[in-house]
C-alpha cells in the first residue's frame, strides 16, 4: 500500500505555480511532462525498478500545464521527459518562496533537489523545455547557440 503523499501533492499550490509561470512553458508540447518522487534519501529512487512510491506528474495538456497524482515505480516505466528528485523540505521550501521558481533553482544548485533528464538534449529541445532550463540554470545547450 502506498503512503499518503500529501507533502507532495498539494497539488493545488503545484498549479499556481505552473500558472503563474505559464510562459516557461509556452513552447513545451502537449504530452510532456515533469515527474516529482521523493525519496529517503533522494538517489534511493534512482534505479530501474523501485516500490510503488507516490509522484506528483507536470503534464503539457492542450490547455497548460496541469499537475496530476501518479506512482513510480522506476526508471524503467518512467514516461517523464525530467525527473526531480527532491530532499525533506525542497519542496515545501518552494512553494513558501515568493518567487518559486527562483527557490526550485537554488534548491537545485544546493543539492537538495536532484535533476535527472530522461531524454537526449535534441529531444528535450524539440518538446519545449528550453525555456523551463533557462530559468533554472541549468546547462540544456551548451555555451554556443
Amino acid at each position: 500500500m502506498l503512503a499518503p503523499a500529501a507533502r507532495i501533492e498539494r497539488a493545488g499550490g503545484w498549479q499556481e505555480v505552473l500558472d503563474r509561470h505559464a510562459d516557461l512553458f509556452g513552447e513545451v508540447t502537449p504530452g510532456a511532462s515533469i515527474a516529482i518522487v521523493r525519496g529517503s534519501p533522494p538517489r534511493a529512487n534512482i534505479a530501474p525498478v523501485v516500490e510503488p512510491a507516490p509522484m506528483q506528474l507536470w503534464r503539457r495538456e492542450p490547455e497548460g500545464m496541469r499537475v496530476a497524482p501518479g506512482e513510480y515505480r522506476g526508471l524503467k516505466t518512467l514516461a517523464a521527459d525530467i525527473l526531480l528528485l527532491p530532499e525533506e523540505g525542497a519542496l515545501e521550501a518552494v512553494l513558501a518562496h515568493a518567487y518559486p521558481i527562483g527557490e526550485l533553482k537554488r534548491q537545485l544548485r544546493a543539492g537538495r533537489v536532484l535533476c535527472m533528464v530522461m531524454r537526449a538534449r535534441d529531444e528535450l529541445r524539440a518538446r519545449g523545455w528550453a525555456d523551463l532550463f533557462d530559468a533554472l540554470g541549468l546547462p540544456f545547450l551548451g555555451t554556443c547557440r
